[in-house]
């Protein structure tokens, strides 16, 4: 049986938040698995089935990366999983596919979340902490009056203040929070202080449709198919003109830029942080001003290549070449520094470098934040760090001088292994 959980409230009183019910969290769960998200990996639905089936039987506990491997991928005992990497690969996968799922309609108006914390392989379920806005006016919560305390819960409410009291005082004689906690609080404050909901503006890639005719024209080519699924077009180069590539606007998001919105609002939803997700370029500057907003992606986000006119690192794609990012404050005679990745047509690279910035922009008078990379590998990257306590705030703590209260950019390097970014490192900062 499914126990809710105990949350210490105000003035230390004990709040009951019961989790959710095991027919509801595997309804949903049918829902995730049937979802587009999770229908094109037959690994994945077996993955997350497993462990939530597992986790609700009671069994979270047994829920190891060797028990997954010989259960549901068929592993022998004795494998080296050192070696064979199947699941800790499987669970990124799934952690990315459920990031996907409830950045979608309805995932977002779920009504039990399931999530795959990093670092262990029982699931969490739980509803909702906080409303993710997409394009819409933000709910009005009623207003809900604190209950009379009879006696004997008063006198538990005393006693659960005392215990409180006594817990807060050995944290600060044990030196209080650890440096990288404190460094993640303090650059997050702003965000987390400020009434608005932040605005998270996600850029807005062109991306081009093969003309009916294009289509037609394969479709002849190909022999019949069972299921009807998207194929690539395949159509000799010589038969195909201009007209055949149609460029579709304002429609798609990239994946980088799916997860790194995904992420920063799931950390700020358990902050009880409210957000509003929306395209960049269904964004006036009207709707910048006095406003603390987060840029999701550089070359394909219009605000972030605006409003970056005063900063020492840029992304710049001159005529010709690929994007790059660029240090306007190199020794004068010198060529400017510059960070770039060789890349191929089809979008894979085994690197990429990313920005994370936060500053006070003299454009908009509120708080900018900028999260991009060179490709949507370093996207994706800069989202999960810039959510992550343990280790932006181990990136943070380490700088030098004051950086709280000042604007801050950073340039991080990842390596990208199966299409996955590896945890960044820094290459270069600026505080001023």
């Amino acid at each position: 049986m499914t126990k809710p959980a105990i949350v210490i409230g105000e003035a230390g009183v004990p709040q009951d938040h019961p989790a959710p019910k095991p027919d509801e969290i595997r309804r949903q769960l049918r829902a995730i698995l049937s979802s587009p998200a999770f229908q094109g990996s037959k690994r994945c639905q077996q993955f997350l089935e497993f462990v939530c089936e597992r986790s609700l039987a009671g069994g979270a506990g047994s829920l190891k990366e060797r028990t997954i491997a010989i259960e549901v991928f068929g592993r022998q005992p004795e494998s080296d999983l050192g070696e064979d990497t199947i699941v800790r690969v499987s669970a990124r996968e799934v952690r990315k596919r459920l990031a996907q799922y409830y950045i979608t309609p309805n995932g977002a108006a779920c009504e039990v979340r399931i999530e795959l914390p990093s670092g262990c392989y029982a699931p969490d379920f739980r509803y909702p902490a906080a409303l993710v806005e997409v394009e819409g006016p933000h709910p009005v919560l009623p207003v809900v009056k604190p209950p009379v305390l009879s006696k004997r819960r008063f006198l538990l409410a005393g006693a659960l203040t005392l215990a409180a009291s006594v817990a807060v005082l050995a944290v600060v004689k044990l030196g209080g929070p650890s440096p990288s906690a404190r460094a993640f609080q303090q650059f997050w404050e702003p965000v987390w202080r400020a009434p608005e909901p932040l605005l998270v503006a996600v850029a807005h890639p062109i991306v081009y449709h093969p003309s009916s005719r294009a289509s037609k024209m394969s479709e002849e080519s190909l022999p019949p198919a069972e299921t009807q699924v998207q194929q690539p077009i395949q159509v000799p180069p010589d038969k195909l003109n201009g007209s055949d590539f149609v460029p579709v606007l304002n429609q798609y998001v990239g994946f980088g830029d799916l997860v790194a919105a995904t992420e920063v609002a799931s950390m700020l939803a358990r902050k009880s942080k409210a957000v509003r997700v929306r395209m960049a370029s269904n964004i006036e500057f009207a709707d910048l001003r006095q406003s603390q907003i987060l840029l999701i992606g550089a070359i394909t986000n219009r605000w972030t290549m605006e409003l970056q006119q005063s900063w020492r690192f840029r992304f710049s794609r001159p005529p010709g070449t690929k994007a790059v990012i660029l240090d306007t404050q190199s020794p004068s005679g010198s060529e400017p520094q510059k960070w770039a990745i060789p890349s191929k047509d089809d979008g894979s690279a085994l690197e990429d470098y990313l920005m994370i910035c936060r500053m006070r922009s003299s454009y908009t008078g509120g708080l900018v934040m900028a999260v991009a990379g060179l490709k949507q590998f370093g996207t994706e990257a800069a989202g999960r760090l810039l959510a992550d306590p343990e280790q932006l705030g181990l990136i943070l703590s380490k700088l030098k001088g004051e950086w709280a209260g000042r604007n801050l950019q950073l340039i991080l390097h990842a390596r990208v292994i199966g299409n996955t970014p590896a945890q960044p490192e820094v290459v270069a900062t600026h505080v001023w």
